[in-house]
């Protein structure tokens, strides 16, 4: 019966084909799945994303990734530093733990909750930290796929616009990437590239980090499929391909993209609601608002 159900919402999400009702039809699916206590297997949708983006690499040139870098990494850098500045002076403010804030700043300056699991056993946090962290960075990452396109629409953005402005304030790489599909394949393109040199900033903060907290044993997690986008890239850029297969390309990223969605959205829990503290949220959400006005301020007012 749930596989049924779950093929069913899995054919809808295709059929109609487009990114935010995806990640809608999973969080109902999730709903449905939690009230009748129906079991499935877990599926990671950031998964489906990160091959959608790889095979997408395809499709783009060496000479845009290189001339996108070099226009934003600078712009990147000042971001990920500012956030972070930003991010203990308003912990200090709001009093949250030392640990807990770290977590919760790193996701939001760098990628997200592959940030946030990276850091957790270099800094030794407590579980809960850990779990309320990434839970309430995978809730305003939802916010942020179903509203970040509305906001974009109303202030005229193009896809380049979106790319950016997308990529410097969402924080899960697969999340940006399902916002920027919805406004289209260049947002798509800026989006990744950017996002991509936020996630690296992870390697420097882990070595910091580690440092700090003299924990050289930790392990972490690199994001390795940034290396695989990379090769399929110069793939791209060295092997002639037609427009066709381009487009065919194009076709599978997307429907990676709506299944990653998906499945993201299949990972919601209503408990996740009652189980964050305020003091957490209070902070998570004010530090992503200061980012997501400043943001609109200075690039598109």
């Amino acid at each position: 019966m749930t596989y049924l159900l779950l093929a069913i919402f899995i054919t809808l999400s295709l059929v109609i084909d487009q990114a935010a009702i995806s990640l809608l039809l999973g969080i109902f699916f999730s709903v449905i799945k939690e009230k009748y206590s129906l079991t499935s297997t877990k599926i990671n949708g950031a998964n489906f994303l990160k091959a959608g983006i790889i095979l997408l690499g395809v499709t783009i040139s060496v000479d845009s990734v290189s001339e996108i870098s070099a226009n934003y990494l600078p712009l990147v850098s000042f971001y990920v530093l500012m956030v972070f500045f930003v991010g203990f002076l308003l912990g200090r403010v709001l009093k949250v733990s030392k640990k807990h804030l770290i977590l919760l700043v790193a996701g939001t300056a760098i990628c997200g909750g592959t940030a946030i699991a990276s850091l957790a056993p270099v800094i030794q946090s407590k579980t809960e930290e850990l779990v309320s962290s990434i839970s309430l960075i995978f809730l305003l990452n939802l916010l942020a796929i179903i509203f970040f396109p509305l906001i974009g629409q109303y202030f005229g953005m193009s896809e380049k616009e979106f790319g950016i402005f997308a990529a410097l304030t969402i924080h899960d790489t697969a999340s940006v990437l399902g916002a920027a599909s919805i406004y289209g394949d260049d947002s798509v393109m800026y989006a990744s590239v950017i996002k991509l040199g936020r996630t690296l900033w992870i390697i420097p903060v882990i070595i910091c980090f580690s440092l700090y907290f003299k924990n050289k044993e930790a392990k972490y997690n690199f994001p390795y499929f940034i290396i695989f986008f990379l090769i399929f890239v110069l793939l791209g850029t060295f092997i002639d391909l037609n427009q066709d297969i381009h487009i065919i390309i194009k076709k599978i990223s997307n429907t990676l993209f709506l299944l990653g969605l998906f499945f993201i959205g299949s990972q919601f829990k209503l408990n996740t609601l009652k189980e964050l503290s305020i003091q957490p949220i209070i902070f998570a959400v004010t530090l992503w608002l200061i980012i997501i006005i400043t943001t609109i301020l200075v690039f598109y007012v």
